[in-house]
């Protein structure tokens, strides 16, 4: 009787199945602490939030540095860029292991409503940039180099957020204090710089990936 062989596995289940368990391994711990260790009122809460935002960061970076390599084969050859797909998906994947860390983590700490979708959309627009820049610049420039810009990147995303709760402060009630002219001046510019960089980068990387690779002249 023939036997069948087990097709290989797509890399995009590889990305589901790890996403959920190191999903777990930081948000089941993070969660505990949180619960524990709630968000302060008044004094002390713009360094727990930061500090929050912060390793929800690294935790998502972390899973995109490990997935990477899954990007070196490209898995939608039918497509012309077919490395930007494959990168696209990864990114994908990190906008939604960032967004659900912070869902539980967000609402373990108690935060208010407002600023638990304050510190929603810092990941989601953090994450995505990172990724994306890491990505790009890995094809580009190595990992040692990727490593290095996209954690500068988090650094600066995170710089950003932290000027405008420095300048605007929070509500009463420990909400997020929404000034429109705050954020066209700190948070909007600093988004838009990051997105174009980013964007640019992986862009370049792409480009390079489908380019035609010179052959050399044959011998005389």
């Amino acid at each position: 009787m023939l036997t069948s062989t087990p097709s290989q596995v797509h890399p995009i289940e590889t990305i589901l199945s790890v996403g959920l368990k190191r999903l777990l391994q930081w948000g089941i711990p993070l969660s505990l602490l949180a619960l524990v260790f709630s968000a302060p009122r008044g004094d002390g809460l713009l360094g727990y939030v930061l500090t929050h935002l912060a390793v929800l960061q690294i935790a998502t970076f972390v899973f995109v540095v490990e997935m990477a390599p899954l990007t070196d084969s490209p898995w939608f050859r039918q497509f012309k860029r077919a490395w930007l797909a494959s990168s696209a998906s990864l990114v994908a994947a990190a906008v939604g292991f960032s967004a659900l860390l912070t869902l539980a983590t967000s609402a373990a700490a108690r935060y208010d409503v407002s600023l638990q979708f304050l510190q929603l959309l810092s990941s989601l627009d953090i994450a995505w940039v990172v990724a994306t820049l890491y990505l790009g610049s890995r094809k580009l420039w190595g990992r040692h180099i990727g490593l290095i810009l996209a954690s500068i990147l988090i650094g600066a995303c995170v710089l950003s957020i932290a000027i405008y709760l420095n300048t605007v402060g929070f509500t009463s009630e420990g909400g997020w204090l929404i000034d429109g002219a705050q954020m066209l001046r700190i948070v909007i510019p600093s988004d838009t710089v990051a997105a174009v960089v980013a964007l640019s980068v992986v862009l370049v990387a792409s480009h390079r990936s489908t380019a035609p690779i010179a052959q050399p002249s044959p011998q005389s």
